[in-house]
């Protein structure tokens, strides 16, 4: 029977960038899991404690300074605070498009804002208008040349 190392050194490939990329079953954020001992483990946080020899202390996650989730190199990784792993990170928080003051054409957000009822983003609402009468124009030409 082979022992966790060897069942974690055949699930992954080492690529040019010097990534190792866990080629075993990932969860829906494309972290690598693997079984051990009965239970699900990950295989970033199983490469820092089986290199290290120790466990990660409690409240601390994993940093992936490649910022490739699958990723397994020790070297890659680096054992950091939640607050410091979030500084870092793109997850929550400002990003660009939350940050812009205009929209593509030019267009201030600012009293200008429809909000995507699915949450996803919001539209500069004279570019929706300047949208929907194009739209609109292509169908009335469409319907008369039918006709």
């Amino acid at each position: 029977m082979k022992t966790p190392i060897e069942r974690f050194e055949e699930k992954y490939r080492v690529q040019l960038n010097g990534c190792w990329v866990w080629t075993g079953s990932t969860n829906g954020g494309g972290y690598g899991e693997l079984r051990i001992g009965g239970r699900k483990v990950y295989a970033h946080r199983f490469s820092v404690e089986s290199t290290t020899g120790r466990p990660i202390p409690v409240g601390m996650q994993i940093d992936h300074l490649c910022r490739n989730h699958a990723c397994v190199n020790p070297v890659h990784l680096e054992i950091v605070s939640v607050k410091e792993n979030v500084r870092r990170g793109a997850g929550v928080g400002p990003r660009p498009e939350r940050q812009r003051d205009r929209c593509n054409n030019g267009h201030l957000y600012a009293d200008n804002t429809y909000i995507r009822p699915d949450g996803k983003g919001r539209n500069c609402v004279q570019c929706v208008r300047v949208r929907s009468r194009e739209y609109q124009r292509r169908r009335r030409e469409a319907r008369g040349a039918r006709q």
